[in-house]
């Protein structure tokens, strides 16, 4: 063996050695950023992370997830030659900055966490998939190898978001009377929706929020519930989502005392938290009928079973454009994937 050929089989070997000690960095910051990501996903909703159980879709997803990851990464160190050195080193610093930011979401309040952060949040855990699963190919030149990540990494973020897009599609909901009926509910609970005001009529409820109205209105009528709870809170200027809704249930003939109203929230999540921390805790309810939009039921659902809260899902029968309906499916489905994966 000449002096060249062993030169070249040391360096290639230390460098390999060099590789598989970064790829362990990585393994281990990817370990810990699961942990904080669980933390977040329970301390953002108020509840301990005790509650973490294999049985809602948030957890077997994030933890589906974090295995692909750690199998890549396994699957990397043993055979370093499917990452370069470049890529290496680059997948090590940016583990260490997701981790970073791991933190952060996780000493940031659910409210204050935008959902532009979430997205670039995600963005980042795919792409950081996507440098895992991509053989590395020196022969190929630079451009072609980045765009065979880039273009991984898309297809990861489109198979979530389809993921999510038919799981809502295809979500069971409830609209007879005598079923939600035999359900036996505590109580309906209308999701807020936008008010409407100008051209002299005042404020008054926006044609989703109407339609859902439609719904918690005959079924309080048909007596499948005996008591609605409005929920919303107001924009600069207006009056409670909560209280539109009030108003306009109480014009057509609705006893106030079946009305409940939750003025303080401003997002889903925080109607969830309503439900588990007043309603089931204080009240003692423990069964709700949710009255939103059909694309809308499937995110507010798996919220409830993630917040241990027994619901059903009954929705409005509100008419949209085809192009309107698709937009807000599509828009459904990323914060579904949101919710699973980050619990915002």
């Amino acid at each position: 063996m000449t002096p060249e050929i062993l030169s070249l089989r040391i360096i290639h070997k230390s460098s390999s050695i060099l590789r598989r000690i970064l790829l362990g960095f990585v393994l281990v910051e990817q370990l810990r950023a699961y942990i904080v990501l669980t933390q977040a996903r329970y301390e953002g909703q108020g509840l301990p992370v005790e509650y973490f159980r294999l049985s809602t879709t948030s957890d077997l997803l994030s933890l589906v997830f974090a295995l692909a990851v750690i199998a890549l990464i396994i699957w990397a160190i043993i055979k370093p030659q499917r990452i370069g050195p470049g890529r290496t080193l680059s997948l090590a610093l940016f583990a260490s900055l997701m981790l970073w930011l791991d933190y952060g979401v996780r000493r940031g309040e659910a409210s204050e966490f935008s959902p532009e952060a979430a997205i670039a949040l995600i963005v980042s855990m795919c792409l950081l998939l996507a440098v895992l699963l991509t053989h590395s190919r020196p022969n190929h030149p630079k451009w072609l190898r980045s765009f065979r990540i880039f273009r991984n990494t898309a297809a990861i973020l489109f198979l979530l978001i389809l993921f999510g897009f038919i799981y809502a599609f295809y979500f069971t909901t409830y609209s007879g009377v005598q079923e939600i009926t035999d359900f036996n509910a505590d109580a309906g609970v209308v999701l807020g929706a936008a008010v409407w005001r100008g051209n002299g009529l005042g404020e008054r409820p926006s044609p989703a929020l109407r339609e859902r109205l439609d719904v918690g209105y005959d079924l309080l009528v048909g007596r499948a519930v005996p008591l609605l709870v409005l929920t919303g809170a107001s924009a600069p200027g207006e009056l409670a989502e909560a209280e539109v809704a009030r108003r306009e249930l109480v014009r057509r003939g609705v006893d106030p005392s079946q009305l409940i109203m939750e003025t303080s929230s401003h997002t889903t999540l925080e109607q969830v938290r309503y439900m588990r921390e007043v309603l089931q805790a204080k009240q003692n309810w423990s069964r709700f009928v949710l009255i939103s939009d059909q694309y809308h039921l499937a995110r507010v659902s798996e919220m409830c079973q993630f917040n241990r809260l027994t619901t059903i899902a009954c929705p409005s029968l509100i008419h949209q454009t085809f192009l309107d309906l698709l937009y807000y499916r599509i828009r459904e489905s990323v914060a579904l994937v949101e919710y699973w994966l980050l619990g915002r």
